[in-house]
Formats: C-alpha cells, structure tokens, sequence
C-alpha cells in the first residue's frame, strides 16, 4: 500500500463521523492519529506497527478498519510505501518574443498514441484519457513503443521535468 492510499483511505473513514483521524509521520514512523497517536507504523521495519492504549476510547467499527489498515500498510516492503516521483518530458523549447506554451509528451491511454502539446494532464478525463504526467516505468515502457521519436529517460536530461507533487 502506497502513502497516499493510505492518507486517502483514513480520510475517507472520517467522513460523516466526529472523528477526524489523519496520517501523520515524525520519528520515522508513520503513525495514524485522531486527537492522539492511535496506530504508530516503524518507517524502517516491515509488519511492525504498535496500537496505543488509548485507541479503546474510539468507535469499535473505526478502531478495526484502522487497525486492517495500518497492519496492511506495515507489510508493505518499504521501497513501495513510497510513490515514485512524476515527471514530463519537454520536446519543444518556448521560444523568446512569442507566446507560446512549452510543449510536452503526451500520451493517448484511448489510442495508444504520442503528440505534442501544453501540459495538460487529463489522465482523469474519460473523454481525452491521455497523460503527460509519468513514472519512470511508465514512461520506459512508452518510450519502448516510440524509440525513434522519444529519448531513453536520464534525470539529468533537461528534457525530463519533475512535477511538483501536492506534498
């Protein structure tokens, strides 16, 4: 399980209740908290995680969804708690004393198709399906497919930019 999932899925479990649990880390551990410390998971051991005392003061039905959770994210391998950082690829430079966009590597998910265009990643878009936003192994995969039009990933390569992530 994925940091995020884990965020959005104890988030999702506040949702029309009184409890606002949220996923906090500090001390390299990632712990799962309401007003206290409920459910403390060790960043650097896998299928360790410590239940505080006090977690009895919450709803029985809370208490054991966020227990599957926090057990379900403590045996996830450490390297894939992680979610690997996006990036997009830059095929054409702005060009001085034009308004232009910089334009990227987009990805038809619908056609299986690259072009050209502003960043706009609408991969959440069931009419467009198509993304500009990759991981690594996305983009490896994709650049398979089109190797004479899409250069082999380098994180020094001025091509590859990282996009900022909400976090």
């Amino acid at each position: 399980m994925k940091f995020k999932e884990l965020e959005s899925r104890v988030a999702t479990l506040s949702l029309g209740t009184e409890n606002n649990y949220r996923v906090e880390h500090y001390a390299g551990q990632t712990v799962i908290v309401n007003s206290f410390a409920l459910y403390q998971i060790n960043e650097n051991t896998v299928g360790s995680f410590r239940e505080a005392n006090d977690v009895v003061i919450i709803p029985e039905r809370d208490r054991l969804a966020l227990q599957k959770l926090a057990y379900k994210y403590s045996r996830t391998p450490l390297d894939e708690r992680r979610d690997e950082p996006k990036f997009r690829v830059r095929m054409m430079p702005n060009l001085p004393n034009q308004n232009s966009s910089l334009y990227y590597v987009n990805y038809s998910l619908k056609n299986s198709e690259i072009d050209v265009g502003p960043d706009v990643d609408m991969s959440e878009d069931p009419l467009f399906r198509s993304k500009c936003h990759f991981t690594k192994k996305e983009y490896v995969s994709i650049q398979r497919e089109f190797p004479e039009w899409l250069p082999k990933f380098d994180k020094d390569d001025p091509h590859f930019e990282i996009v900022e992530e909400d976090k």
